[in-house]
């Protein structure tokens, strides 16, 4: 039986097709091998993203080929990634959380409308359209084409702390610092591109642009 045809994936064909973003070659490819080497090899590859035909509800997951990745993955903190699919960046993103818990936020991305929960029943959409459109797109490719590789490759960035006064008493505040960090890595693709943004970005801090 195809995985096409298994009822675990056969159930979300109307979500892959309202959701996956159509993507054909355009001759501008960035591999990540020459965008990390440009960015001083900060990046590092933690997780792969395959299939989930187990009993979670959700459709695929992720992997740490490499256990000494754990902490890497598991450790909340500011973060620049890059998802990749057969050594091609195709997202570069960012956040400060634990990279254990963005890939949770992505996984939210499968409870779209045209889904049913445990219970039979239409989610809400209450998701974000921009984990919906990456999962879907990463499900769909998975399963039509078996032989495609998905991997997350990570940037844990140095702690950036700063002193402030609040009322007479001078505190240490941690700064969130990613998205500047990310709208740098995205403008350093562009240069090497040629000018477009990794067909699975939607944006970037337009403070650092």
């Amino acid at each position: 039986m195809s995985l096409l045809d298994n009822p675990k994936f056969a159930a979300g064909r109307s979500a892959r097709e309202a959701w996956a973003v159509p993507y054909t070659p355009n001759g501008i490819y960035v591999s990540v091998a020459s965008f990390n080497e440009a960015c001083g090899d900060v990046f590092t590859h933690t997780a792969d993203i395959v299939l989930d035909d187990g009993p979670a509800n959700t459709t695929i997951k992720t992997t740490l080929p490499n256990p000494n990745n754990m902490e890497l993955w598991k450790t909340k903190g500011d973060h620049v990634y890059i998802i990749s699919r057969d050594g091609i960046v195709l997202k570069i993103g960012g956040t400060r959380s634990s990279m254990d818990g963005r890939w949770g936020s992505y996984k939210c991305g499968h409870c779209v409308p045209q889904r049913n929960d445990r219970n039979g029943n239409p989610y809400p959409g209450k998701m974000s359209v921009t984990n919906a459109r990456l999962y879907h797109t990463i499900e769909k490719d998975l399963l039509e084409n078996p032989e495609s590789i998905w991997k997350f490759h990570v940037w844990k960035i140095p702690e950036v702390k700063v002193t402030v006064n609040i009322l007479g008493t001078s505190t240490d505040i941690v700064a969130q610092v990613f998205h500047a960090y990310e709208s740098r890595a995205i403008a350093k693709y562009c240069s090497m591109s040629g000018g477009p943004i990794p067909i699975l970005c939607s944006n970037c801090d337009p403070d650092y642009a």
